[in-house]
Parts: C-alpha cells; structure tokens; sequence
C-alpha cells in the first residue's frame, strides 16, 4: 500500500498552453509522458459507492482500492492498494469482476502529460465530460509519518504558488462524484 497525497484544480481551455510552458519551467528535470487512462470503477448490483477501479493504460493494467481519508482543504488523502496484469488481460479482468458480482458504476477516461520527478507527479489532464485539470500528486509509504504527509501538503502548497495558482481554488470533488452528477 501506499499513501496519496494528491490535490487538484479546474483549468479553462486557454490556460492549458501556458500551463504547461510553467510546469515545464518549474520541473525541468522532469520526465514528461503522454498519458490516455481508462477507467472502469466497480460496485456491487445495488450499490452505488465505487469500490475498486480497473484502469488501462498503453502499458498495462492496474487495480486499484482507495480508502479515502476525509478532509475539508480540497485534499486527498487516500490509501492505495494496488496490483498491475498486462494489458492482454484486460477482458478476462472484466469477466472475472462480473463473474463475482460485480458490476460498473462509472466510467473515466483522461489524456494529457504527465510530469514525474521522484515521488512527485504533475498531470494536465483533459476528463471527458468535464474539462480540463491540473493534478498534483506526492506518494508516500503506507506507514509515512504525520510530519511527512505535512511536508507532503507542504510541498503541494509551493508547488502551487510556484506555478501561479495558489489562488485556484482547490476542486474536492472526486471526479466520479462529478460525473455521477452529470448522469454520465
């Protein structure tokens, strides 16, 4: 398991360009990717409360399980466990989830750059259906500290003066809250 420290911010359109020009500006040296994430997340036939998500990427395929940690600042702090399957088992994956009973609550899907330095990773991000996003995420041990997950939201909080938008207000929302919203 690891911890996620992890905030985020809505974007118009026309800031996207520069945007990226001050991430890049800001984290020189780190690794940009392209990103495409489908995500599937899953319940149980009457619930409606996500409970493990299916995500595939060019590379692969990771599960994920969050216990999310509730806070009032627009932070997220969330327990991940999580294991990776090759991309080919993507359809075995789903019959397996249907074969236990469970069933698609939502779907996500999400493009843009990645910027990763270490433990840290920023994504500009489009979500279909809801626009543009600026991600900023710290992974921690599962056992870190309270002084590291601190300095953690700490980190987070510079980073967004650095980047000039300190003054965004941070979206709480967990995107499949919105897109539940929306009906999608």
């Amino acid at each position: 398991m690891v911890r996620e420290i992890e905030c985020k911010v809505s974007l118009a359109y026309s800031e996207i360009a520069e945007m990226a020009r001050r991430i890049g500006l800001v984290l020189p040296d780190a690794i940009r990717t392209s990103i495409s994430k489908d995500d599937i997340y899953y319940t149980r036939q009457a619930e409606h409360k996500a409970l493990f998500r299916l995500r595939r990427e060019e590379n692969g395929i990771t599960i994920t399980r969050k216990e999310k940690e509730e806070r009032n600042d627009g932070v997220e702090v969330n327990h991940e466990i999580e294991f990776s399957s090759p991309v080919d088992d993507y359809q075995a994956l789903r019959q397996f989830f249907a074969s236990l009973a469970y069933v698609p609550l939502i779907e996500k899907r999400k493009h843009g750059t990645a910027w990763v330095r270490g433990t840290l990773t920023v994504e500009l991000v489009e979500v279909d259906g809801l626009g543009w996003f600026l991600e900023m995420e710290r992974l921690l041990p599962d056992d870190a500290s309270d002084t590291a997950v601190e300095q953690a939201l700490l980190g987070l909080a510079e980073l967004r003066e650095h980047l000039d938008i300190a003054t965004y207000p941070l979206e709480s929302r967990y995107y499949i809250d919105m897109l539940q919203a929306l009906g999608t």
